[in-house]
């Protein structure tokens, strides 16, 4: 009887091949992943800005979108949905001050009395636009106040880039203009 298998060296060589064809598509599943990444930071920002606007729209009042960046001390808590890897510093006399790993925003609308009430909440680890702080008000007929935004010229961009700078893939830059309009724009 013949028997019929592989030998050790075509065995050798489909494993080279395979290892070959890894090497070949491995820094392009990560730039994918890299990709995608970002254009879920995108979408959520932009998910978070647009339903802003319409519910300012629907309640016939302004809705704010407050932006907090890492690493910044504040004196103000973020949302629950937004703590994670929260540094307290209780050394100075004005009362304890908070810090973040990510960025984190948030809709809130007014209320009465008490703590606004937080309507949708998002992080992003790579927004690089503007540096600080802001926010964006949507009035009751959708039109937005970026006064704090920082930016003039009757808008605001915030720009999200690669987590890793050596990707090769552009920011993405959201426009909110006074008019309440979002656009996206890639670099």
């Amino acid at each position: 009887m013949h028997q019929r298998g592989f030998t050790l060296i075509e065995l050798m060589l489909v494993l080279v091949i395979a290892a070959l064809l890894m090497l070949v598509a491995a820094p392009a599943f990560s730039t994918f992943l890299a990709r995608q990444q970002l254009a879920g930071d995108v979408n959520q920002l932009q998910s978070v800005l647009t339903f802003a606007r319409s519910e300012a729209i629907k309640q016939r009042q302004s809705i704010t979108v407050n932006f907090s960046p890492p690493n910044t001390l504040t004196s103000t808590r973020r949302p629950d949905e937004c703590r994670d890897d929260e540094q307290v510093d209780d050394s100075g006399d004005d009362g304890p001050r908070y810090a973040y790993a990510t960025w984190c925003y948030w809709a809130e609308s007014p209320v009465s009395e008490g703590d606004p009430a937080i309507m949708r909440v998002g992080q992003a680890a790579n927004i690089t636009q503007p540096e600080a702080a802001f926010s964006l008000v949507f009035e009751s007929l959708g039109d937005a106040n970026v006064s704090d935004c920082g930016e003039g010229a009757g808008q605001c961009e915030v720009t999200l880039s690669p987590a890793d700078p050596e990707d090769a893939i552009d920011p993405v830059t959201i426009r909110v203009r006074e008019t309440g309009s979002l656009r996206k724009v890639t670099s």
